[in-house]
C-alpha cells in the first residue's frame, strides 16, 4: 500500500507564527517516516504557501517554492495543521482546507472558531451550566468612548480585584493584563485592544492553580490526567511560556482523586460539547477546592515545553505515536 503524505502547515498569520515554528521543528524530528510522507508547507506572513526542504528555511525563502490552495490536494493526502493562534488556529485555516476537500487534524471549523473566541466559548458553556470565573465583554465595533467608559465603570463596580483584561481572540497570553489597581484598567483595555476588537474581562482568583488536561480522539476519547503548572510569575504570560521557561510542571498534578475524576468527567463534556475533534488541551483554575473551566485549546503547542505531549507521554502515548495517532483521527 503506498504511503500517504501529510502536509504540515506552520507559520501563518498571527502573533504566534515563531512558536509553529518551533513546534513544526519537534515534530520534523519526531515524525514517523515509515508510515508517512512529510511535505512542509510555510505559510508566511505575506499570506503565501511555500513548500520548504527544512524548518529552517523561513528566514530565507529565495527561489522557494510557493504554491497555491488549488495545489494542496495534488501535493498531500491529509493537513496536519500547527498553527497556532488566529486564523491558523480559529477556523479560517480549516475552513480553506474543507473547500480543497483535503482531510486535516485536530478540530473542525465550528469548534476552532468557538473555542478561540473567549466571549463567545464563555457565553455558551454558561448555557450549560459548566463553572467557569466571572465575566463580562464589550465588542468595541461601533462603539462611542463613553461606551467603553461606561462598561469599565460597570467593571469596577462588579467586580473585585484582580481582574484580568484579554483580547478575546488570541492565544499564548499575548495582550493580557492582570488588573490590581481599577486605574490601570483603561490601558489594560487599550493592550488588549491592539489585538482585538472584543475585550473580555474575567474575576481573579486568589492563588488559584493552573490545571491542563490533554485529550486525544473523536468519539473514544483518551484523556491524560491533570497537570499543573506551577508558575514563578504572576501569571502563565507569554514570556513564562516561552522565553523564561522558569515554570515548573507537575505531571501528574497533587490533586484528591474525587478532583481528579471531576476534572476528566468536565472534560469529556466540554470537549464534545464543543464538537471538537482530534486533539485538544482543556484548561482550569483551581482555588479553595473549586474547579473553574478556563478554556479550550484546540491548536496546543508541540514545542520542547509544551504541555500537550508531556501530559500524553504520562498517559503512555510518546511524541512519535502521538503525531502518528493524530494523524490517523484526520477527517
Amino acid at each position: 500500500m503506498e504511503k500517504k503524505t501529510v502536509g504540515l502547515f506552520f507559520g501563518g498569520l498571527s502573533n504566534e507564527a515563531d512558536i509553529s515554528v518551533i513546534s513544526a521543528k519537534n515534530i520534523i524530528k519526531a515524525f514517523d517516516y515509515k508510515k508517512y510522507n512529510l511535505v512542509l508547507v510555510y505559510w508566511h506572513k505575506n499570506n503565501q504557501f511555500y513548500i520548504l526542504e527544512n524548518a529552517e528555511e523561513v528566514n530565507d525563502l529565495s527561489g522557494k517554492k510557493e504554491i497555491h490552495v488549488g495545489d494542496f490536494s495534488k501535493l498531500f493526502d491529509v493537513a496536519l495543521p500547527i498553527t497556532h493562534g488566529k486564523y491558523g488556529e480559529d477556523g479560517a485555516l480549516q475552513g480553506l482546507l474543507e473547500i480543497q476537500k483535503v482531510p486535516y487534524c485536530g478540530c473542525r471549523v465550528l469548534s476552532s472558531s468557538l473555542c478561540m473566541d473567549k466571549a463567545v466559548f464563555k457565553t455558551f458553556l454558561a448555557g450549560h451550566s459548566i463553572r467557569q470565573v466571572k465575566f463580562d465583554f464589550i465588542d468595541l465595533r461601533d462603539k462611542k468612548q463613553s461606551d467603553v467608559e461606561s462598561w469599565i465603570e460597570q467593571i469596577e463596580r462588579n467586580f473585585e480585584l484582580p481582574v484580568y483584561i484579554k483580547p478575546s481572540n488570541s492565544g499564548s497570553s499575548v495582550g493580557i493584563t492582570k488588573v490590581t489597581d481599577f486605574k490601570n484598567l483603561k490601558k489594560a483595555v487599550r493592550e488588549a485592544a491592539r489585538h482585538d476588537d472584543k475585550i473580555l474581562a474575567e474575576q481573579g482568583l486568589v492563588n488559584p492553580r493552573e490545571i491542563e488536561v490533554a485529550v486525544l480522539g473523536n468519539d473514544e476519547l483518551t484523556i491524560s490526567d491533570p497537570g499543573e503548572l506551577v508558575l514563578e510569575g504572576a501569571f502563565y504570560d507569554f514570556d513564562e511560556k516561552y522565553t523564561k521557561n522558569q515554570t515548573q510542571v507537575a505531571i501528574p498534578a497533587d490533586l484528591e482523586a474525587q478532583t481528579r475524576e471531576e476534572i476528566k468527567k468536565i472534560t469529556e463534556k466540554v470537549y464534545h460539547l464543543c464538537d471538537c475533534k482530534g486533539f485538544a488541551r482543556v484548561d482550569y483554575l483551581l482555588a479553595d477546592n473549586e474547579v473553574y473551566l478556563n478554556e479550550i485549546n484546540t491548536l496546543p503547542g508541540f514545542t520542547d515545553i509544551s504541555m500537550f505531549p508531556m501530559l500524553m507521554k504520562s498517559a503512555g502515548i510518546n511524541y512519535k505515536d502521538l503525531i502518528t495517532k493524530i494523524i490517523k483521527l484526520a477527517n
